[in-house]
C-alpha cells in the first residue's frame, strides 16, 4: 500500500481483501474495478466491473472520481485498488489541479503502478471543455 495524498492510498487486491491489513491501516472505503474480491460490511465499497478488456470508460472515471471525492470529503481513508484504481486516482488528481503527466508521474513514482495515459488525457480534455463552458455562461 502506498500513500498518494492524505487519506488516499493505492494497493493490490490481495491487500484490499485482507481484513487484518485494512483494520491495521484504518481503511474505511475501497474503490475497486474488477472481478472477485471479498470485502467486509464495515467498509464503504465502490466495486464495479471494468470493461471486458480491463479498460475504464468515461462513466467509470466519473463515478470513480465522484466516489473518491465524496469519501475524502467525509474524512474517510480510501484505498484504490490496482491499475484501474491508479487511473481513477490520476483522474481525481487532475480534477485537483495536477496535469495528467504530473499525476501519472506521482502514481508511478510513489505506488509503482501505471495509470491509463490515454484515458487520463481524455479526462483532462473533458475537464478543460467543462471549464470553458462554465466561463462562457
Amino acid at each position: 500500500m502506498q500513500k498518494i495524498l492524505d487519506r488516499l492510498y493505492l494497493s493490490s487486491l490481495s491487500e484490499a481483501n485482507d481484513p487484518f491489513f485494512l483494520k491495521q491501516h484504518r481503511i474505511q472505503a475501497i474503490l475497486y474495478f474488477g472481478n472477485g474480491g471479498m470485502f467486509g460490511d464495515d467498509i464503504k465499497l465502490y466495486h464495479r466491473a471494468a470493461n471486458k478488456d480491463g479498460s475504464l470508460g468515461k462513466e467509470h472515471l466519473r463515478d470513480g472520481t465522484d466516489f473518491l471525492r465524496e469519501s475524502l470529503r467525509a474524512g474517510r481513508r480510501v484505498l484504490a485498488v490496482g491499475p484501474s484504481g491508479a487511473t481513477i486516482v490520476g483522474a481525481y488528481l487532475a480534477e485537483m489541479g495536477f496535469s495528467s503527466p504530473e499525476a501519472m508521474r506521482l502514481i508511478s513514482q510513489v505506488a509503482g503502478l501505471k495509470a491509463d495515459a490515454a484515458r487520463l488525457s481524455e479526462h483532462a480534455d473533458d475537464l478543460e471543455k467543462r471549464a470553458a463552458q462554465s466561463l462562457h455562461r
